[in-house]
């Protein structure tokens, strides 16, 4: 079971807000940039954060690994093979030699600190975290203290993961906190009324595949008081206008400029 870090508590300042930092502006859909306009600039560097919230992105979507060396930077993936110059596992390395890689168009990989450096509480954040290789709880402590020795507002910062291990282990860190549940194909076929209140517990929404989504399943889970939040698989051009025919809450776009094109035009 993870302890309780000294100091985590500073995020839950304020009372349960429930989908307060869900919401956006005036409650209309929020553009999540996915790796930041990871369709435009390389993904998950500044430039494709900078060029997310120029599209006015409403948050930067951040994926988290840790380093051998255990720092928390923003990759996908568990090797650096796809995104860099570089080969290897991500846990395999350190900050440092991570930095000697290039992660396209001349850009470093960031570490979450440098990220929070960068950016303060100027933007929001839209965080998830993953188990380790082996299945273990690695990053949630160290996040939440990144988060507090930062001075981000709770109300700024979503958290996410595919791990319901992940997001009871945050619930339980901050009751506070803002926390979507991913869901996989298996999970989103057996969602019902009772597994969603269940979610409803600790999230204010959770996170499916556009391609598994139809009207009335967005109905089912919006009636049970959670978010649908869709995410594409590099679809996006294919699902973008029926997602917003169906009202999902929030989407994941790797092209927040082309998302709120076609949202403006939709209106």
């Amino acid at each position: 079971m993870i302890m309780l870090a000294a100091g985590v508590l500073l995020l839950a300042g304020c009372t349960l807000v429930g989908t307060e930092a869900a919401n956006g502006t005036n409650n209309e859909l929020l553009v999540i940039a996915h790796r930041g306009a990871s369709a435009v600039e390389p993904e998950h560097t500044f430039r494709a954060y900078d060029q997310a919230l120029e599209d006015g992105a409403d948050y930067i979507e951040i994926d988290l690994r840790k380093t051998a060396d255990n720092e928390l930077i923003a990759m996908h993936d568990d090797t650096v093979d796809r995104t860099t110059d570089g080969k290897g596992l991500v846990e395999n390395m350190t900050l440092m030699e991570l930095k000697t890689l290039d992660a396209g168009e001349g850009q470093s990989v960031p570490s979450l600190e440098e990220i929070l450096e960068r950016y303060g509480d100027s933007v929001n954040y839209y965080i998830e975290t993953r188990e380790s290789d082996d299945g273990e709880l690695i990053m949630e402590e160290d996040l939440l203290q990144l988060l507090e020795r930062h001075r981000i507002p709770k109300r700024q910062v979503i958290l996410q993961s595919f791990s319901e291990a992940s997001v009871n282990a945050l619930h339980d860190l901050n009751p506070a906190l803002t926390l979507v549940q991913l869901l996989k194909k298996k999970e989103v076929e057996q969602l019902d009324a009772d597994n969603l209140q269940d979610f409803q517990k600790k999230a204010v929404g959770v996170g499916i595949y556009a391609g598994m989504l139809d009207k009335s399943l967005v109905d089912l889970i919006q009636m049970n008081g959670l978010e649908v939040h869709a995410y594409y698989r590099g679809d996006e051009r294919e699902w973008t206008e029926e997602m917003l025919r169906y009202n999902v809450d929030g989407i994941f776009s790797d092209d927040p400029a082309y998302l709120a094109n076609i949202a403006e035009k939709q209106e």
